[in-house]
């Protein structure tokens, strides 16, 4: 029979403690347990290993022979374990992700950012991308998605949410006589949408109002819809985030709030994702709660 590798490792383990209760203590295993498996690794190479006695234990022929090639083996095992703690901490060097464009610059760029800060030897590739790409065939390790997903085969983590309302630029909305109180206006209005949200638009507000729009201008790119609305073309739905400077700069102003959406981050691994992976998607967490 075939030995167990294990067993080998015990026994040379058992070799180089000279005691059977102290490679027990050192492998967190019982006295008993490692008897069995020195026992068994007699059994399975037809030779007796050792000379035992109640105080000493002494190497047969055959077993000086097998210690030294398993100490070979667990040289050898030492240095793939090595080998695949470096793949772990260091990857190939780099990371690839994905996100909207809408949230790349409040949550992405800042994530790489703390990620790089610790993991100096990582290079980071950016894929500002609306719409939802293969991640396989595009070589994707992570990404970021808004909204409930659909039909995934990846793996798929919550790692917080984005609130979104409906802006307009000053200029637009003073040309429009003002925000409307009856929130059901804003039908006549001109509104711009990317092309990821669909034909026709529909915008549930969280006063209850609902709003099923056919938009006049459409956009395959966020920052297009950034710049149409900048432009007073008409009323967006924008994550609060990427609305921030122009509201504080006084170019946008909120319409009307319309919830919070999911955040989620996608990838393809197994349950046990890299090392590397799994640290982006926590910082991920850390600046989601920080947005």
């Amino acid at each position: 029979m075939t030995p167990n590798l294990n067993d080998m490792l015990v026994f040379l383990t058992v070799v180089d403690e000279r005691s059977f209760s102290a490679a027990a203590e050192k492998l967190n295993r019982t006295r008993s347990a490692i008897s069995q498996a020195v026992s068994r690794l007699e059994s399975d190479v037809g030779a007796r290993l050792l000379y035992r006695s109640t105080r000493s234990l002494a190497l047969t022929e055959a077993g000086a022979r097998l210690a030294s090639r398993c100490r070979d083996i667990k040289r050898n095992y030492d240095d793939a374990l090595g080998d695949l703690q470096d793949i772990s901490e260091v990857s190939s060097g780099l990371l690839t992700v994905t996100a909207p464009h809408a949230l790349c610059g409040s949550i992405l760029i800042p994530t790489v950012a703390q990620f790089m800060a610790t993991h100096g030897k990582m290079n980071v590739r950016i894929i500002a991308e609306d719409a939802r790409l293969d991640l396989i065939a595009e070589q994707v390790d992570l990404a970021l998605r808004s909204g409930e997903p659909s039909g995934q085969t990846a793996r798929v983590s919550k790692i917080g949410g984005v609130g979104e309302s409906l802006y307009a630029s000053k200029s637009y909305i003073d040309e429009r006589g003002g925000i409307p109180n009856d929130l059901e206006q804003l039908r006549d209005w001109d509104h711009i949408a990317n092309e990821w949200q669909g034909t026709p638009i529909s915008y549930e507000l969280n006063s209850g109002t609902k709003l099923t729009i056919e938009p006049r201008i459409r956009c395959n790119a966020f920052p297009h819809v950034m710049t149409a609305v900048s432009a007073s073309l008409g009323v967006a739905r924008l994550p609060d985030p990427a609305a921030k400077v122009g509201v504080e700069t006084g170019q946008l102003l909120l319409i009307a709030e319309l919830g919070v959406s999911p955040i989620y981050a996608v990838h393809h691994f197994d349950t046990r994702p890299p090392k590397w992976v799994k640290s982006f998607v926590q910082a991920l967490r850390q600046q989601m709660k920080r947005t």
